[in-house]
């Protein structure tokens, strides 16, 4: 398991649009220890599928 940030899920989105998925599993590689394809094919997958929410700032607070 890990934590994606707004600025790694932009690098794996760019690479992915710019190159294609492999070269988007080698970006997340770049910020995380995936060893085993499939699962890091899938968190591209997962990340690329993602758009960014709007401002949580602007949320009320519980």
């Amino acid at each position: 398991m890990f934590v994606v940030d707004e600025a790694m899920a932009a690098a794996v989105r760019r690479a992915f649009d710019e190159r294609g998925e492999w070269p988007a599993v080698a970006e997340l590689r770049r910020h995380v220890c995936i060893d085993d394809n499939a699962e890091a094919l899938r968190a591209v997958r997962t990340i690329v599928s993602w758009r960014p929410s709007s401002d949580m700032s602007s949320r009320p607070s519980a």
